[in-house]
């Protein structure tokens, strides 16, 4: 995306209210201050995301805080010239991309988007982790499967599987928490990232 975006103008014109506001955030409200449970991490109970009017936004769970772009690039996981993107389009500061004319997901690469995927393969999994281990992968076939820990994102604190169509076209993740629920074959039924012919 080549859209310039000053996060300055962002911050000074989409208040931590409006935020929570725009990201439909379930949080209770006392004064000037929001809490509840971080929708990211689904931990850490009732306090677990707190923000603050002009001081910001502090997540307990996974330690990490910011200003209200931050915030959106957290709760969204996106990049935050992204999350200073979607904060201006839901706030009307800019034309909404889905108004402007056709463009391509911004989350897609171009070779995956050209392929006719709408999704990106996680770039961060963790193929040589513990608990991937622990399901049986070498860490090279576990990252040709697209298979990995997720250290953050939807998926954060769990197994990141990949769901794909008969063909090999990526729909999205399934994250196992307890590798006791996967069925005993589960190894061979794991669709690989290379489309099937």
């Amino acid at each position: 995306m080549g859209t310039f975006i000053d996060f300055a103008e962002v911050k000074a014109k989409v208040s931590f209210a409006e935020t929570v506001a725009l990201l439909k955030l379930e949080l209770k409200s006392s004064g000037n201050q929001w809490r509840g449970p971080c929708p990211v991490c689904n931990a850490g109970g009732e306090r677990a995301l707190v923000v603050t009017e002009g001081r910001g936004f502090f997540c307990f769970s996974l330690k990490k805080g910011g200003d209200q772009i931050a915030l959106a690039a957290h709760i969204l996981a996106i990049s935050a010239k992204d999350a200073a993107v979607e904060l201006a389009e839901r706030a009307g500061l800019v034309p909404s991309r889905s108004t402007a004319g056709p463009t391509r997901p911004r989350t897609v690469p171009e070779s995956e988007a050209e392929g006719g995927s709408k999704l990106s393969p996680l770039s961060y999994l963790e193929t040589d982790h513990d608990a991937v281990l622990a399901l049986g992968f070498d860490p090279e076939i576990a990252r040709n499967l697209g298979i990995g820990y997720a250290p953050r994102g939807v998926c954060r604190g769990s197994i990141a599987v990949p769901i794909r169509d008969p063909t090999g076209t990526l729909l999205g993740y399934l994250g196992v928490q307890d590798i006791t629920y996967l069925p005993p074959d589960f190894q061979t039924n794991v669709v690989p990232l290379q489309k099937r012919a």
